[in-house]
């Protein structure tokens, strides 16, 4: 069964054209491609991106030759693209729906435009193409057929530990997970054609009953092309869909393989949870046994096309290298493991290793783009309106000048930053401290902050209470933990909160304690920030509230 995945108005781009930017509205992101151009001086092809030549660094011709596509030209002339991003909140995956009339599909509408440079958390799939359909339908042919097994043998003698290439003589064998020894060929290859179909994982009818742990993975076996047990195996013998991705969990690759929280420092294993990758590199290639970068591209294509839907391949023709990025984690994982120590049709013994970022500002530019529209899908997903809300203040309301911030030394912060203002609102919410004294009686009561009201025989007890035997009204206002005594100058004529002896009593509560021999005189005063009575002993720095202390 052969599959035409590269159908579509780009599927050429990455050949003659380079991406020089992510353009749109939000969950409508395109990329720009312009034209790769050639010197004239020297005949040397430069990227778009270039804006001297390579060789004899002439200048690049004036103007941009842009690559049309739907999405630009809408752009360009205002006009509105109904087709939209949206993500399933129960698969978690993109698809695309219509806001005029309603029709939703998983694949990328040529009508978007192809896909974000680099596109993120969540892959979009190639625009044109029906691939995620083709993949969907390739599956059910071979769920019609048992799966066929791909060895009557495994011998293991061919296997070592992955990770560890060192071969302890005393115990004579390798440690760790199975792969072929050194760099040689892998001795079987995977042919879905020939070996996939349904196995015990897949609950045919009159098949033994599988555990439900097995049936989220695939047999790892299968993909190296040496599964022995054929229908009888526990796992899908098969290539994962976009089912299949929604329900892998995010600690487990497709395999069934713990992820790791990093990526080993050599980038091979089983990948991060933390950090998840669908990008693969893909190391010794011969370009030189390939007529044209063209044919060179082609077969890669075609070789890692049978795993799952490919988003992108960039092939970096000096560095003999390649890039591929798939839709979905999981075709990923499977396509690792599928084409490591393979061939292309040259011969060539591929290396294969997870991706680091890409650092171009391009495609660092679309992840994040990418990644922000994503989050508004799932936003919505969740039911989470996005509209402007419309709230506006009322016309009688003055928004309050920018209130002064000052740095330790005395510098203004909002010089340097303005993004620091904030409405300067104390004029709005400034605190009454005035006491509220009444008479009632004829007698004088105080009021807390709490709002008790009492005289002021109960006010003195409630400082001795909680203050000891004598106390400040200060004091009160510093400690008291239930309430605080309204304090401030009424009973001064000028309204100042400060009084010569409330200054003086303010710093410490002074406190009662027996006569000294020598006590000195008490005199009486009245404090200005309550108008209670109290008697300070200028000798011995005493103060008490009520009566005078007997003295000695």
């Amino acid at each position: 069964m052969s599959l035409d995945l590269k159908s579509g108005s780009t599927s050429q781009l990455n050949r003659k054209v380079t991406a020089v930017g992510t353009v749109g509205e939000v969950g409508q992101l395109f990329t720009v491609y312009e034209s790769n151009w050639k010197c004239g001086k020297c005949g040397q092809d430069n990227y778009a991106s270039r804006r001297r030549c390579y060789r004899c660094r002439g200048h690049k011709p004036e103007g941009e030759n842009f690559v049309m596509d739907p999405a630009l030209a809408a752009l360009q002339s205002g006009e509105t693209i109904q087709w939209k991003e949206a993500i399933d909140p129960t698969s978690y995956q993109v698809y695309y729906y219509n806001q005029a009339t309603g029709q939703t599909q998983w694949e990328r509408p040529v009508e978007l435009g192809p896909a974000p440079h680099a596109t993120g958390w969540f892959g979009r799939g190639q625009s044109g193409t029906a691939a995620a359909l083709m993949y969907a339908k390739r599956d059910e042919d071979y769920l019609k057929r048992p799966a066929r097994k791909q060895k009557e043998f495994i011998d293991t003698t061919k296997y070592h530990t992955e990770g560890n290439d060192q071969y302890n003589i005393w115990y004579g064998r390798y440690l760790g997970d199975h792969e072929v020894k050194g760099k040689e060929r892998a001795p079987e290859r995977c042919v879905l054609d020939r070996d996939a179909g349904y196995t015990r994982a897949d609950n045919k009818a009159g098949s033994e009953a599988v555990k439900k742990k097995h049936k989220r993975f695939f047999c790892v076996h299968f993909s190296h092309g040496a599964c022995a047990k054929g229908e009888d195996c526990t796992y899908f013998h098969r290539v994962p869909t976009l089912v299949d991705d929604a329900r892998c969990e995010e600690l487990f690759d497709c395999f069934g393989r713990q992820r790791h929280n990093k990526h080993r420092d050599d980038m091979s294993g089983v990948g991060s949870f933390m950090k998840p990758c669908r990008t693969l590199f893909v190391g010794g290639l011969l370009k030189q046994q390939y007529d044209s970068p063209k044919e060179h591209e082609e077969a890669i294509w075609k070789h890692f096309g049978e795993w799952g839907e490919v988003e992108n391949v960039n092939v970096i023709q000096r560095l003999s290298i390649a890039f591929v990025r798939y839709r979905v984690r999981t075709s990923a994982e499977f396509a690792k493991e599928a084409m490591t120590g393979q061939a292309l049709d040259r011969g060539e013994i591929i290396d294969i290793r997870w991706a680091h970022d890409d650092p171009n500002p391009v495609a660092q530019d679309a992840i994040d783009r990418a990644n922000k529209d994503a989050l508004f899908a799932l936003m919505q997903a969740k039911g989470i309106s996005l509209q402007d809300t419309g709230f506006n203040y009322p016309a009688e309301y003055d928004m309050p000048a920018a209130k002064r911030v000052r740095g330790a030394d005395g510098q203004d912060l909002l010089e340097q930053d303005p993004s620091l203002a904030y409405p300067d609102t104390d004029a709005q919410y400034q605190q009454q401290v005035q006491p509220q004294q009444q008479q009632a009686d004829g007698q004088q009561v105080f009021q807390t902050a709490s709002g008790k009201v009492m005289t002021e025989d109960e006010y003195i007890a409630y400082c001795q209470q909680y203050y000891g035997a004598s106390s400040s009204s200060s004091s009160a206002q510093n400690n008291d933990p239930t309430a605080t005594v309204d304090s401030s100058s009424s009973s001064s004529s000028n309204g100042s909160n400060d009084s010569a002896v409330g200054a003086a009593t303010s710093s410490t509560a002074p406190s009662t304690t027996s006569s000294a021999p020598d006590a000195g005189t008490w005199e009486e005063f009245v404090d200005d920030a309550t108008g209670a009575t109290y008697y300070f002993n200028e000798a011995t720095g005493e103060s008490s509230w009520g009566s005078a202390p007997p003295s000695s």
